[in-house]
């Protein structure tokens, strides 16, 4: 398995600064390629895969700090699911396919024994098993971070907000005006 982990963000549904991309179900059997370093870059830097996706090293201290702060305070999004706050709920876990792990937002729809309900919400970069929309159940353990994007701002998304730094400048400042918490 690579030392990279491809990351995505999703803001309200829509794929911006790096959800995934893929081709259509049945004709992509292998991962995607990650590209070298470029020149200058340290091997572990964020790599553009395509439009809309980049590679993370598994090392990569910034993302691991936000999963581990999702983590903590999936309490709050708790507590907002339970407040109704009005908005959109997402949840961002591993999905493992041809081999190769992409971590990948999920469209809440709801909770069954235990677990978090919903459709993907980007799409996958690694295989044609799973389309965006795909209906898939995920673990509490398995989530990696989660938002809620409503009238109010933008609640969690703390690995979104890592990614700010690669994507274009406009774009992250227009978000980064939305997060709150």
């Amino acid at each position: 398995m690579r030392n990279l982990i491809i990351g995505g963000a999703l803001i309200a549904g829509i794929a911006f600064g790096f959800g995934g991309i893929t081709a259509p179900r049945g004709s992509q059997t292998e991962p995607t390629a990650i590209p070298e370093a470029g020149p200058g870059k340290s091997a572990t830097a964020p790599r553009p895969i395509k439009e809309n996706v980049v590679a993370y090293h598994t090392g990569d201290a910034e993302m691991n700090t936000a999963k581990a702060k999702a983590r903590k305070t999936l309490p709050r999004f708790a507590e907002l699911i339970r407040k109704k706050t009005p908005g959109t709920y997402t949840i961002k876990f591993p999905l493992t396919q041809n081999g190769e792990t992409e971590h990948i937002w999920m469209q809440l729809t709801g909770r069954k024994d235990g677990k978090f309900v919903g459709l993907l919400a980007n799409k996958p970069v690694n295989g044609n098993q799973y389309r965006m929309g795909d209906k898939v159940e995920v673990a509490e353990a398995d989530v990696e971070d989660w938002m809620v994007n409503g009238p109010e701002g933008i609640y969690g998304g703390y690995t979104a907000r890592v990614m700010l730094k690669d994507m274009p400048a406009e774009q992250a400042a227009a978000l980064k005006a939305k997060f709150r918490d």
